[in-house]
């Protein structure tokens, strides 16, 4: 059978065979397809989703009593669609009996819907109200199915009651064919339910009211949302509940009035503007409406509500005039610009003008008119692109039933729009948009026309990112990935789930004056972050970073202060895992970076500093504290390129010597005369002490070593090993003394000395070029003779050394501990082929081998020792470059990996 048109449609080759389809499968049907052929033609134009429908229940359309066709002029009422749905959700046993009933019944009433407004038979308004009653009488009749078939379970809550508040388009009578509704559940008071009578005197499954209607909301929530073979029924978005997705999915009329009085926000208060009682107890809904209304509506607003306002508007503005942008809702003069226009003289003047109090769009802003707060002009501007703007969505989500707001992508689905739309070609169409968009946004604009004096702006760069930062659920998030890949972003899903932590921090700070500052703050630091070369890594790092600053208000004020902390902490954010977790593990980390000055500190400054820590905390923690807040202080300097690796290792060899002094004086009981020393071994010997380094020390005294000796030495290890929640001080090695771990722990000068020149192996001595007593412990005098025994042994045995032994003990460490795997891509670049301990090794055996030669040798550092073998011709320029570049290389990457 060939069916042809009067009237041309959208896409018409696929339309017709459709139709033609239609008519074959269902000839019983034909004549009445034949005599709305064109109807019919107009339909399947306009939604694919509604097409394919129909091919499958034709009755739902073209059957002559209840039909869709039969309602083209008389249209929908609440009456008969509340007994429709009533008799079949009678008929059904299950829940899934109901579900199914559901989803048919709403897609047969949006056929007569769509049908009304393609074929302009009812208005805007009318439609948007027949979507708004098919979506009330659904919730209405299936929270009562499901309460039923609840107390079945639990028994009925004793004197109480739920209500369903629609909120958004739902809660304004305005949905669009495939709205969300946006409700939020309230129910009277706490109590329990009844429970179920099993055996006379035997009550069970009695639960708190609470309870019961939770599990009320969830299976309100999967009846209608879950997507089973017959699509859904309607989208239930929870979000707008108290505390949003962290929020219990219901609570109590006391309990949301306690909310919104302590906590609640200004968006909040935006939003509860279309508040409406939908379903359930319609009394308890006016007694909801009532409690909140002295939240929603002041009589004045302080500077902080206005600030706020303006930092709403900021949000709302998604991108500028003239930019690209397929988003007829949260654009450039979008639907949302319009709302919020509106929304903004309600929530300034609703508190005493009570007229303007309406949950509708165009109701509320002929009020506004009313009251003269807008011209003529701009009121017929506003309205006349509002409907415009809201038919134009309709026809995008008529298509396939998405909740989109975007123009197709395709230049062909764009012609099709644009017929559909009443223009001859996109190119009309899409002229005619951009000039409604601009005056929108104009009048938009309006709202707030200068910046206030001094105020800068929470995201001066990422305009489309720092703006959308503050409604991350949408489902359309294409714009929002295209932003971040362009920063760099490798895995933009993730830094976007990363974002949504974030931004639901904000809303977790417990008083209004710490969310507007973290407000302010946060936007900076992931404009920050986006900014560097790692910013996916950066992103993660600010979820937990947020936390800290929204339990710790104190921070927020210096930071504002001091901008370059922002650019400072996401530096570290993107390099350093290890500082950023230590910034995060204390408070009082944090506190040094926010109120420290990150520069340059000579050691007097840092004991200084020990000493105050000291007189305030016990000096078992304020070591640890000094210790940590002084790593993230050089680690931020290093990262930033502010001091290179040998000024790292120098000053972090300043602070270990600070804290051994500190530590042993004070198990020395602060002993000004005590002469235990401690002599620095291995890194801590060579002022190369770097991130999580071990210190290699060994302890003893210019006589016999005493009983008080061993006690001291034993409770310095004790009291910097000891874990506690900063951790460990310091973990100390003192295997480098005579006989090892054999030996006694203390040990005289005089036995160092003949141990060194009758036992030591060849390690040993290579070891021993490093020693030298920590500074600060001991007199001078015994500090200089310590160093003038070391030399005189190290002349003594170095030159005896043989180079197989060195060679032997380098190969056996590269045999047993170097990690390097060449088929794994595996470099050990310390103990591996080629690495800093082969460099070490060499360095060491020249210094030994010609000490007695050139005392100068006799240095405790790698660079120094390699400056000194050039100096005195032991090694070329080119060689000693060489292994001076190599070293400072490795130095840097085992910095940067620790």
């Amino acid at each position: 059978m060939t069916i042809e048109l009067s009237r041309p449609v959208a896409d018409q080759p696929r339309v017709i065979a459709q139709l033609e389809n239609l008519a074959g499968d269902h000839p019983h049907y034909r004549d009445r397809l034949m005599a709305y052929r064109d109807e019919i033609a107009a339909l399947f134009s306009c939604s694919q989703f509604l097409a394919t429908y129909v091919l499958n229940h034709p009755e739902s359309l073209l059957d002559e009593r209840a039909g869709a066709l039969a309602f083209l002029h008389e249209g929908l009422s609440f009456e008969r669609l509340h007994a429709e749905l009533e008799e079949r959700f009678a008929a059904c046993i299950s829940t899934e009996d109901g579900m199914r009933e559901v989803r048919r019944f709403r897609k047969d009433k949006q056929l007569v819907i769509t049908l009304r407004d393609i074929l302009h038979r009812a208005d805007l308004q009318t439609i948007m109200l027949e979507l708004t009653m098919l979506a009330d009488v659904v919730a209405q009749r299936s929270l009562g199915f499901l309460d039923q078939r609840l107390q079945q379970r639990y028994g009925a809550p004793e004197n109480n009651g739920v209500v369903m508040i629609g909120m958004g388009k739902l809660g304004a009578e305005e949905l669009n064919f495939s709205s969300d509704i946006d409700p939020i559940f309230v129910y009277r008071e706490e109590g329990e339910t009844s429970g179920i009578s099993t055996t006379p005197g035997v009550v069970r499954n009695r639960i708190s009211a609470l309870e019961y209607y939770v599990k009320l909301v969830e299976e309100f929530s999967r009846f209608l949302s879950l997507n089973t073979a017959d699509g859904f029924a309607f989208r239930v978005d929870l979000r707008l509940r108290p505390q949003g997705t962290r929020g219990s999915l219901a609570l109590s009329l006391n309990g949301h009035e306690e909310y919104y009085e302590s906590w609640g926000q200004l968006w909040e208060r935006a939003a509860l503007l279309r508040a409406r009682p939908v379903a359930g107890d319609m009394a308890l809904g006016a007694d909801f409406l009532e409690a909140v209304k002295p939240f929603i509506y002041r009589k004045y607003l302080d500077h902080d509500a206005i600030e706020e306002i303006r930092r709403m508007k900021s949000q709302v503005e998604q991108l500028k005039p003239g930019t690209p942008s397929r988003d007829i809702k949260r654009g450039f003069g979008g639907i949302r610009e319009i709302e919020f226009f509106i929304q903004i003289f309600q929530l300034m003047y609703g508190g005493r003008e009570p007229l303007l109090r309406e949950r509708s769009t165009l109701k509320a802003l002929h009020r506004i008119l009313q009251k003269g707060l807008i011209g003529h002009d701009d009121s017929h501007q506003l309205s006349e692109n509002y409907l415009y703007l809201r038919t134009l969505e309709h026809r995008i989500q008529q298509v396939n039933d998405l909740q989109t707001h975007s123009l197709p992508a395709s230049e062909r689905d764009l012609g099709f729009l644009a017929l559909k739309m009443g223009y001859p070609d996109r190119t009309t169409f899409l002229a005619d948009l951009q000039k409604r968009r601009l005056r929108v946004r104009g009048i938009y604009d309006s709202l707030f026309q200068q910046t206030p004096e001094g105020a800068a702006p929470a995201c001066s760069g990422e305009t489309l990112l720092c703006s959308r930062f503050w409604d991350l659920d949408t489902p359309d998030r294409s714009e929002l990935t295209a932003a971040l890949t362009e920063h760099g972003v490798q895995n933009p899903d993730r830094a976007l789930y990363h974002l949504t932590q974030i931004r639901n921090t904000i809303y977790s700070f417990q008083t209004l004056k710490g969310r507007k500052l973290l407000e302010t703050i946060i936007p900076q630091f992931i404009e920050s972050a986006l900014r560097t070369d790692n910013p996916d890594w950066a992103i993660m790092q600010l979820v937990d970073f947020s936390r800290l600053l929204a339990t710790n208000e104190s921070y927020l004020e210096p930071i504002l202060k001091n901008r370059s902390l922002v650019t400072v902490v996401t530096s570290i954010f993107a390099q350093s895992d290890y500082l950023a977790k230590l910034i995060m593990s204390n408070p009082e980390y944090m506190g040094s970076l926010v109120e420290g000055e990150i520069r340059w500190r000579v050691r007097s400054e840092i004991v200084h500093e020990l000493d105050v820590l000291s007189d305030r905390k016990e000096v078992i923690h304020a070591v640890r504290l000094l210790r940590r807040c002084e790593e993230i202080r050089l680690g931020t300097r290093f990262l930033n390129r502010l001091i290179n690796v040998i000024q790292l290792t120098h000053s972090l060899t300043t602070i270990a010597e600070t804290v051994v002094g500190k530590l042993l004086r004070f198990v020395s009981g602060e002993a000004p005369d005590n002469d235990l020393l401690i002599l620095g071994y291995g890194k801590l010997g060579g002022r190369e002490i770097s991130f999580n380094s071990d210190l290699d020390i060994v302890f003893a005294t210019p006589g016999p070593p005493q009983a008080h000796h061993f006690r001291q030495a034993e409770n310095f290890l004790k009291s910097a090993m000891s874990h506690t929640r900063e951790g460990v001080a310091y973990s100390i090695d003192t295997r480098l003394r005579p006989d090892g771990n054999k030996g006694p722990l203390v040990t005289s000068l005089d036995a160092l000395r003949d141990y060194y020149l009758g036992n030591a192996q060849s390690w040993e001595l290579q070891a021993l070029l490093k020693a030298r007593p920590v500074t600060n412990i001991g007199t001078p005098d015994m500090r200089r003779s310590v160093i003038a025994m070391k030399n005189r042994i190290l002349a003594e045995r170095g030159p005896s050394v043989v180079l197989d032994d060195v060679l032997h003990m380098r190969h056996r460490i590269e045999k047993e501990r170097a990690k390097d795997d060449p088929a794994a891509g595996v470099c050990d670049i310390k103990l591996g082929s080629g690495g800093m301990n082969e460099i070490e090794f060499m360095v060491q055996y020249l210094q030994l081998h010609h000490c007695a030669e050139y005392p100068g040798l006799l240095v405790q550092n790698t660079i120094d020792a390699i400056r000194r073998l050039r100096n005195y011709g032991i090694v070329d320029a080119p060689a000693a470059a060489r292994l001076h570049d190599a070293y400072l290389f490795f130095r840097v990457v085992e910095t940067m990996l620790r």
